[in-house]
């Protein structure tokens, strides 16, 4: 969840050159400000795996980093006041939330992009050195399912909805620009109920410390 304003970075990094005090302080307004729908976020992710059997550790289909874990998903979402590394399309975001559990991640996003999950992979023969095995098995990409149940996909974001549905946060007015991938079930939907006033706050935080940065340097 990213805030963006033209010209801010320029200022950021003037403020940490010439007036670090009044860059501390800025960085610390702009936490306190995003405090309050980080913890909202945190609110919003489930009490118990959403998805039976994702929270046991001696199942291996998931990977270590993606067992379901409450009190990680809820301790990975978090702020960051410090500019990100550029998009694809150039643009850095000065303030941001984000979860950094992927089970947390994975419970934000899911069906975002595919509503009924991903299709099924098609089935590939295997080989070995002495040729082919006979045996066959899915083999996709990243973007399908390697289950053999073909409706594997559609139950799993079902699982996920039924603690919380997909939440477009990308109708909001209001200044700054605004991610196309706005759509989530923790994160997304606290962004969604704040209405934008946290956005419209930190612009103004930041337009405020532009200010002083000015009275500061003696420009007028």
């Amino acid at each position: 969840m990213p805030t963006e304003v033209k010209g801010a970075l320029a200022l950021r990094k003037a403020l940490k050159d010439f007036a670090p005090d009044l860059a501390k302080e800025t960085q610390k307004e702009l936490g306190n400000l995003l405090k309050p729908i980080t913890n909202k976020a945190r609110g919003f992710i489930p009490s118990r795996a959403p998805l039976s059997g994702w929270n046991r550790t001696s199942e291996t289909i998931w990977g270590t980093d993606r067992i379901w874990s409450t009190g990680k998903a809820k301790r990975g979402i978090g702020y960051k006041t410090t500019p990100s590394k550029p998009n694809k399309q150039g643009f850095r975001a000065l303030a941001r939330i984000a979860n950094m559990s992927v089970a947390g991640a994975i419970y934000e996003t899911a069906g975002r992009k595919n509503p009924n999950g991903r299709e099924q992979a098609p089935m590939a023969m295997t080989y070995n050195n002495q040729g082919a095995t006979g045996k066959r098995i899915r083999s996709g990409n990243k973007n399908q399912s390697n289950s053999n149940n073909p409706n594997a996909g559609n139950m799993f974001i079902e699982a996920m909805d039924q603690y919380g549905g997909i939440v477009d946060a990308n109708n909001q007015t209001g200044a700054g620009r605004r991610s196309r991938k706005m759509k989530g079930r923790a994160i997304f939907r606290a962004w969604k109920e704040d209405g934008g006033k946290t956005n419209a706050a930190i612009i103004k935080a930041i337009e405020n410390s532009k200010v002083k940065f000015y009275k500061e340097m003696g420009v007028k």
